[in-house]
């Protein structure tokens, strides 16, 4: 059993206003008893401007890192953000989560990029391939998604297959025509058809719809955050999946074989 405390903030476009902010919040969070702090999407800096992303960006041993690295250590919680990556002559959207003891301990880029509504991600950032790796935080394993990955039910049911009990996503989730019911469907049926715990960390404002949320096993939204910044916490309790699965045992129930 792990408590999960989920941040929905505005974007930000200082470094250093960033780190503030987390170090704010992982220190509220680590005093309400919180094992993970999740950020957002993005919230190293926020900008749809490819010039800006490649003076900004870091490598996940850059300075950035290294304060929340820091920051993880000195509050005694583990933390997952958004960071924009340069790694070469590439630039990833990428969520890293960073181990109470100060380590980088995984990383994940974002594999879909946001391409869609008229909007071309791919000219800002290049396609990442994960790594899809599960980590253990007590006896709970996760995994980490973005944004419009969302949309892909094949990762979902890659990482239910591989024993995840969880999946963290983090989002900056632009707002316009039934782009919050998409949010608030795609969440809860991907925790439903894979009876796993998602919990959310959404943008806020400047054009972002928050809905920051977290999602029972069985699909119920039990915690979600309003139209402002805010901290939420929610547990992901191991047995709750085992009491789910009893009633609706969907993964053993697959069949693949007939599947093209």
């Amino acid at each position: 059993m792990i408590k999960v405390a989920l941040t929905q903030l505005k974007p930000v476009h200082d470094k250093n206003i960033s780190l503030k902010n987390i170090e704010y919040y992982s220190g509220i969070a680590s005093k309400n008893n919180s094992d993970l702090i999740v950020f957002p999407e993005y919230y190293m800096f926020y900008s749809n401007n490819k010039n800006d992303i490649v003076n900004g960006s870091e490598t996940l041993d850059g300075d950035y890192i290294n304060n929340v690295k820091k920051i993880a250590a000195d509050n005694n919680i583990n933390i997952i953000t958004g960071i924009n990556e340069k790694n070469g002559n590439n630039y990833y959207d990428t969520s890293i989560y960073i181990n109470k003891n100060g380590e980088l301990s995984n990383y994940y880029r974002k594999t879909h990029l946001y391409d869609a509504f008229d909007y071309k991600e791919s000219d800002i950032y290049n396609y990442g391939n994960g790594p899809f790796n599960i980590f253990k935080i007590n006896d709970i394993n996760l995994g980490m998604l973005i944004c419009y990955d969302v949309r892909f039910p094949e990762v979902f049911r890659s990482y239910s297959l591989n024993n995840a009990d969880a999946v963290v996503i983090i989002s900056g989730w632009f707002s316009g025509p039934v782009k919050e019911e998409q949010w608030l469907s795609l969440i809860s049926v991907r925790a439903l058809e894979n009876t796993i715990f998602i919990g959310t960390s959404n943008l806020i404002g400047d054009g972002f719809t928050g809905i920051t949320s977290f999602v029972d096993p069985i699909g119920i939204i039990i915690n979600r955050c309003s139209e402002s910044e805010n901290i939420i916490y929610s547990t992901i309790d191991g047995e709750r999946i085992k009491n789910v699965r009893k009633i609706m045992p969907l993964l053993n129930q697959r069949r693949p074989e007939l599947y093209r």
